[in-house]
């Protein structure tokens, strides 16, 4: 990984074992993932934890056991000095899980399934910025799609700048430009006019949005790998 460079990492949970996954995790992590209800959720929160120990270990030549992830004010994950040189940001939902790694500073990414979509319609006002609002299509199937592709874009762009949703999204505005979007807040938010949005596309990405946020200085996406365990 070299300067204005992101490293994109795919990762298919299903192809770990319950065992392997959990020995890439200390302690507490396990017990967190203990916690949850069903065995399920379980072994997929696992599975995607201890990719990411495996893909940080490798950036910064530990073992996923000794890679030092604290958390943040806000609880975003970061690594501890002397590794904070290293950003990175994860994100996963049913099936896929996926991994952004730099050098030159904050980093988001956001997986959602397409299928969500729908799920937004009447949501408009609790997280679309009200010029959004005015720009979506009438057309329902559109208009849930735009949706999701602001919904992603804003979850990576918050969570690059380490606020998430505490920072309010209505006031976030994404401003699609392709290949590179921006966004603009209209409360004070350091770094968001220092975004750069990129809608990820890989055949492995079929029926998922993904958006990676990232600075200009890593505008280049180095490639995206599929991390088979």
């Amino acid at each position: 990984m070299t300067p204005g460079q992101v490293l994109v990492h795919l990762v298919f949970p299903a192809t770990f074992s319950a065992e392997s996954a959990r020995a890439c995790l200390p302690d507490l992590e396990k017990s967190r993932a203990d916690r949850y209800r069903f065995p399920q959720d379980a072994f997929h929160w696992a599975a995607c934890r201890a990719s990411l120990r495996m893909i940080l270990g490798h950036a910064i030549q530990l073992p996923p056991l000794e890679v030092p992830i604290i958390l943040s004010e806000f609880g975003k994950p970061l690594l501890a000095p002397p590794y904070d040189r290293v950003h990175f940001n994860l994100s996963h939902c049913p099936g896929l899980a996926i991994v952004a790694l730099c050098h030159d500073g904050p980093v988001g990414v956001d997986l959602e399934p397409l299928d969500r979509a729908p799920d937004l319609l009447e949501c408009e006002a609790t997280f679309c910025h009200p010029q959004e609002i005015k720009a979506l299509p009438a057309e329902i199937t559109a208009r849930a799609s735009q949706l999701l592709r602001i919904w992603t874009a804003k979850e990576a762009v918050l969570k690059a700048l380490g606020t998430g949703l505490s920072h309010p999204p209505e006031t976030v505005r994404i401003l699609f430009q392709p290949p590179v979007g921006t966004a603009t807040s209209d409360e004070p938010l350091a770094g968001i006019g220092e975004q750069h949005l990129h809608e990820l596309d890989h055949p492995a990405l079929a029926g998922y949005r993904a958006v990676l946020s990232a600075t200009p200085y890593q505008s280049m996406i180095r490639r995206i790998g599929i991390m088979l365990e």
